[in-house]
């Protein structure tokens, strides 16, 4: 982490630090008669003096940052403010989510509002629902699905999420002083070459999924007593109808024709409020979805449960050089995440050739976004009844 290119993976907390409203910046003061203090001991470039260095701030504040998502207080010599000064001694973290046009909650539930968390939680400064989260810039509009979901998930650990720009201006004083601001450490959490930082944070994974549930009035100590099998039915999406059960229908007429016994129910998502989306998963035993967005709730499920996710076909127009998986394999879009909730078991339906697929208009050319997948009946046979029979 000494090095300055680092600044992507690095996590602070700042003292010492005010927002001056008149220069919209953040000040990191040092006392006007000491010398200046190394702020990083570099390998290469020696002492550092700056929280700025090469175009690029001290560290990230979203998932998948450029230079101009990284960020570091501006370094002045003089006094901490005391006149025209208001001091906040809530802690406070900054952030910012992927600003895309492309509405994800899974980018958004464990990479852009889980950030905030773990950055606490590593820092050790996490206090339950005390944190204001900031975002630094492209705070979303109310009406927004980024704002919604937002508010769903916040008040689970924190006590609000705010504008910067809206939060400084709510105060009367030029300056506003922070006892701690928190900063960095976002990482892109599904991409499987990043899973070495995933690695060993499964209890704070846990904690943030569990702390969501509880805040929605669900108990996560009283898991279902017998099995359901919930079967998702995809019918909203980015794109024109891709990613989902190609042949729902004769899918849910298998399950109710082999397990008579098991509750069954076919749901979309769609419309649903949050909270009923956090009873519904919570209930089930067994989860059977397409990957993507639409599987991002996965870690909801209780302890003991199941989830058989869709994978998809590789071929040449879904092929990424940087990947895992090759040509004509079946790749687990989002496993490099949902492998680290031990608390469920992942069944991984395998899209193992064409005949799996069928693209979803015409001129689709990429298996892995523009495709429905055709299910097998044998083969989604053995996952079910493993998964029944290895439940509890």
């Amino acid at each position: 982490m000494n090095y300055h290119h680092t600044w992507r993976y690095r996590t602070c907390s700042f003292r010492n630090i005010c927002y001056d409203k008149s220069k919209k910046l953040f000040h990191f003061y040092q006392h006007p008669n000491s010398s200046r203090k190394p702020i990083l001991f570099e390998p290469k470039e020696g002492h550092l003096y700056d929280f700025h260095f090469k175009n690029h701030g001290f560290v990230n504040l979203v998932a998948r940052p450029s230079r101009h998502e990284s960020w570091g207080p501006t370094i002045v010599d003089d006094l901490i403010p005391t006149v025209d000064v208001t001091k906040l001694i809530q802690p406070h973290v900054l952030f910012l989510h992927w600003h895309v046009n492309r509405f994800n909650p899974g980018h958004v539930i464990w990479e852009d509002i889980f950030a905030p968390f773990l950055t606490m939680v590593r820092l050790g400064e996490y206090k339950h629902k005390q944190a204001v989260l900031i975002e630094y810039k492209n705070f979303p509009p109310p009406d927004s699905k980024f704002h919604k979901l937002y508010n769903e998930l916040v008040p689970a650990y924190a006590d609000k999420v705010v504008s910067l720009d809206e939060y400084m201006n709510s105060f009367s004083t030029q300056f506003v002083c922070f006892k701690n601001v928190m900063a960095g450490g976002a990482t892109p959490m599904f991409s499987p070459d990043r899973e070495h930082f995933t690695n060993g944070k499964e209890r704070i994974l846990y904690d943030y999924r569990s702390a969501i549930l509880i805040h929605h009035g669900v108990d996560i100590n009283q898991p279902p007593k017998t099995h359901r099998i919930l079967l998702v039915n995809k019918t909203e999406t980015n794109r024109r109808t891709t990613r989902g059960i190609k042949n729902l229908l004769e899918v849910e007429r298998f399950l109710r024709q082999t397990y008579p016994e098991v509750k069954i129910d076919v749901i979309n998502w769609k419309g649903m409020p949050f909270r009923k989306q956090m009873h519904e998963l919570h209930s089930t035993t067994v989860l059977i979805t397409p990957c993507g967005g639409v599987s991002s709730t996965v870690p909801f499920l209780p302890k003991g449960a199941h989830a058989i996710i869709m994978d998809y076909y590789v071929n040449k127009a879904a092929y990424r050089p940087a990947a895992i998986w090759k040509l004509g394999e079946s790749g687990s879009m989002d496993s490099a995440i949902w492998n680290y909730f031990p608390h469920i078991r992942k069944l991984y339906y395998q899209v193992r050739d064409p005949s799996d697929f069928e693209f979803a208009f015409p001129g689709a050319i990429n298996s892995r976004y523009d495709v429905q997948i055709i299910i097998k009946m044998p083969r989604l046979k053995e996952l079910i009844d493993t998964a029944i029979q290895n439940s509890g």
